[in-house]
């Protein structure tokens, strides 16, 4: 029947096309499927989603998704991502996620969303791990693609009509950089003024240092430092109780302040940006860090050479520079949240205690952060769980007779 709609070949295209009806008007628009069965299931979610539209449940939006482009969608991805997504609060594209994108954008963006199937995106993960791409890289990217897909699907009226599913890579990159109390005092006092008391309470109640940069003296009160929801990562208000460190910390900061500056860190009385140059420099100096030639990767894209000096690498004789950054692999700043993590853990508290402190908002989070039981630990562990066994083995009564052993087996 003629609303029906049908399933037809069409001249020039590789993908079988259907034709509806709304409101007397004939829509024609290709299924992306060259199989007749996957494709009369294109047409029957094409009916619906008409008949919600004549119900009046769903705006409908038609073939013109055909002409959509994937650049287009990941544009809708950065402002619905700017705006704050569900909760509206919002944010900025960092580097890092500028440069994922950017990756996307190269390889898909001028690819009609309707024209990417999985041989593409299996094509694009390929190209990433001959590149060396380590797996969370490739998750990161690929997920940025299906987050554009189901942006677009979702939204009111449906911008696409369907959704990608890319499967994650397997990731072994959970980072267990910890700080000694000696390493993080070096810190400390190779640190420029301005980040030294940054820095210690980083250490202190293992705050993230996007959520330090965003304290305000309005904040501070007599015996605590409330953060509300829309500066912390969780979206959930913190509260950091002063003690006698925190109070020196603060004083200090207090000492610091500058007239019309509202932060209680800052920099000549500017928010604190960037602070990763000196930061690798410092950790470089004191053994906790090295750079490494981004171009000389093992078989599995670790970085394998280490600059001398002059930040040369002595496989590929390349020199890198600070317009042509190496790569850093040492300590980060957020391994102050980990030290802190453990190092509560291991004074003997709670790890619902713990979180009170760090703020995480799980168990199995905090117990990731805090690394609670270390390789030597963890052998000894195991020693004693046999050690027990061992005993109680030897406690039990020989009540069966000990079997001879067979004879004659070859």
């Amino acid at each position: 029947m003629r609303s029906d709609g049908r399933i037809f070949a069409r001249k020039g295209s590789g993908f079988l096309w259907a034709a509806y009806y709304l409101r007397g008007v004939e829509h024609r628009e290709s299924t992306g499927e060259t199989d007749p069965k996957k494709a009369e299931k294109f047409l029957k979610a094409r009916r619906e989603e008409v008949g919600a539209d004549k119900r009046g449940w769903r705006q409908f939006s038609g073939p013109q998704q055909d002409r959509v482009l994937v650049n287009e969608i990941l544009d809708d991805l950065v402002v619905q991502y700017k705006k704050g997504g569900k909760r509206g609060i919002p944010r900025e594209v960092d580097a890092t996620m500028q440069s994922h994108l950017n990756c996307v954008r190269e390889y898909f963006g001028a690819m009609r969303v309707i024209e990417v199937q999985k041989r593409h995106v299996d094509a694009f993960i390929a190209m990433l791990r001959d590149a060396k791409k380590k797996n969370s890289t490739v998750n990161k990217r690929t997920a940025l693609l299906m987050q554009a897909f189901t942006l677009a699907r979702t939204s009111d009226p449906p911008v696409i009509s369907r959704i990608l599913k890319v499967d994650k890579l397997p990731e072994d990159n959970v980072r267990k950089g910890k700080f000694s109390n000696a390493e993080a005092e070096s810190i400390f006092a190779g640190l420029p003024s301005y980040l030294q008391d940054f820095a210690r309470l980083a250490y202190e109640v293992g705050s993230r240092s996007g959520e330090i940069s965003k304290l305000r003296w309005s904040y501070v009160g007599r015996d605590a430092i409330t953060v509300p929801a829309k500066d912390t990562k969780n979206r959930k208000p913190r509260i950091i109780a002063l003690t006698p460190e925190l109070q020196e910390i603060i004083e200090r900061r207090r000492a610091a302040r500058v007239a019309g500056c509202e932060y209680v860190f800052h920099r000549d009385g500017q928010h604190i940006g960037d602070y990763r140059k000196c930061w690798h420099t410092l950790c470089v100096l004191l053994g906790l860090g090295a750079w490494y030639c981004r171009d000389c990767r093992g078989q599995d894209g670790e970085y394998i050479s280490m600059l001398d000096a002059k930040k040369i690498c002595a496989r590929c004789q390349r020199r890198w520079t600070a317009k042509k950054a190496a790569k850093y692999i040492g300590k980060i700043f957020h391994d102050f949240r980990r030290s802190c993590a453990h190092e509560l853990w291991k004074a003997g508290n709670t790890i619902e205690d713990c979180m009170e402190v760090t703020g995480h908002a799980t168990t199995a989070m905090f117990k990731r952060y805090a690394d609670l039981f270390t390789e030597e630990e963890k052998q000894a562990r195991q020693r004693e769980v046999q050690r027990v066994r061992r005993e109680w083995r030897e406690a039990q009564p020989d009540n069966l007779a000990v079997m001879p052993a067979p004879t004659g087996l070859q």
